[in-house]
């Protein structure tokens, strides 16, 4: 019907506009161009046709061919407000300068209503406006004109983070959270509390804020930085049995763990006086990194402290591994260090619990050589070597 009346009236734009908005209806896309464009043969200021031929290039993402509509529909028309929106929303995520100018454009073209407050209230804060924004969400509050989203709650308190007010942006937070339904919170929020409390220096607060934050982001890479940062903040505070248990939560994120972070996560039980666990985590070391002394040295150390009284010797065969690597280079002082541990440990361990008195002597003497001036060895070769002296020719 349009088609006919529009072959009797062929310069009536309004009849031409009516068709491309039926062919839009029907998603025939180049039939409304078509359409749109007889329009504006019949009327070239006539900024709707415009406007709705940009609207069918933007479904398309011809961004050029769009954006030229758009400023065309401004040129017809600088009051047409419908054209400026669509233009504040690309820009929005690419310039908020830009997306600001055609916010503004579009709100003093438009009648007044709440709801361009909130988007005023967003585009100053995305663009770090940050007084801006919260002077506007102020003005939404005064109005109380139904019921506050509350999503304002949380714009109000991430630019007030923004301007380093932390104890409001703490606050607006708390109001965020009591009026906000638990379906619609998201890990950001719980991690801007975090934020939050680091700065106030609550680190204890932190590490429950990042926690909620891990347990709800989906994301693992993002649940990754959680990790790290709640790891962190353990060992901050010395609570090394948290600290070893979320960094197991890394290592299961991200087993490709290199040496540092194993020795770390292993140093971390072992604080704990969880010397299973770190044995363990030493394990995993000394089987990735053989060439070490590392995995070896702290694997005895913790077996050690499992076997307080040395009545099974457990520790010895880590000392062992150890001293394998570390006789390798004695030059390196660490190395030298630990040798002259393992055989004083070893030693003490072939005399009090297996009477091998000639194995530690020999243990001794290999400390001596090491460093000559070693008074301990010298003071335990001394006592060995009298209580060699004293035993019965049967037992010797």
């Amino acid at each position: 019907m349009l088609e006919e009346a529009g072959k009797k009236d062929t310069k009536n734009a309004d009849i031409a506009i009516a068709t491309g908005d039926a062919y839009r209806k029907l998603y025939d896309g180049s039939s409304a161009v078509k359409a749109y464009q007889e329009a504006i043969d019949a009327d070239p200021r006539n900024a709707y046709a415009y406007y709705m031929m940009g609207k069918i290039y933007q479904t398309q993402n011809n961004v050029e061919v769009f954006t030229d509509y758009y400023n065309k529909a401004i040129a017809a028309d600088p009051d047409f407000a419908p054209v400026y929106y669509p233009l504040y929303y690309y820009y929005y995520f690419r310039d908020v300068n830009k997306a600001l100018e055609y916010l503004q454009s579009y709100i003093a073209r438009s009648d007044d209503t709440i709801e361009h407050d909130y988007m005023l209230t967003d585009l100053y804060y995305v663009s770090k406006k940050y007084q801006e924004a919260i002077q506007t969400a102020s003005r939404i509050l005064s109005k109380k004109e139904g019921e506050i989203k509350p999503r304002l709650y949380k714009l109000m308190a991430y630019s007030y983070e923004g301007l380093e007010e932390y104890n409001n942006a703490e606050k607006w937070m708390k109001d965020y959270f009591a009026k906000e339904a638990d379906s619609n919170y998201v890990s950001k929020d719980f991690e801007l509390m975090a934020k939050i409390a680091v700065k106030n220096n609550a680190s204890t607060d932190a590490a429950i804020w990042y926690e909620k934050a891990f347990q709800m982001e989906k994301d693992s890479i993002v649940k990754l930085g959680y990790v790290k940062k709640i790891t962190a903040l353990y060992k901050e505070q010395k609570n090394y049995a948290q600290q070893a248990t979320w960094t197991a939560q890394q290592y299961k994120l991200n087993p490709a763990f290199n040496n540092v972070d194993l020795f770390n996560w292993g140093v971390a039980y072992y604080n704990a006086k969880d010397y299973t666990m770190a044995d363990s985590v030493f394990g995993i070391y000394a089987s990735k990194y053989p060439d070490q002394t590392f995995g070896f040295y702290w694997r005895a150390r913790c077996n050690a402290a499992i076997d307080t009284a040395m009545e099974t010797g457990i520790a010895i065969p880590h000392y062992e591994d150890m001293i394998e690597v570390a006789v390798k280079d004695t030059a390196n002082a660490n190395n030298k260090k630990w040798l002259i541990q393992a055989y004083g440990y070893i030693a003490a361990y072939r005399v009090n619990t297996e009477k091998k008195y000639d194995d530690a002597l020999a243990l001794y003497d290999k400390i001596l050589e090491l460093d000559p001036a070693n008074d301990d060895a010298e003071k335990y070769k001394e006592i060995l070597e009298k209580m060699k002296a004293s035993q019965p020719d049967s037992l010797k």
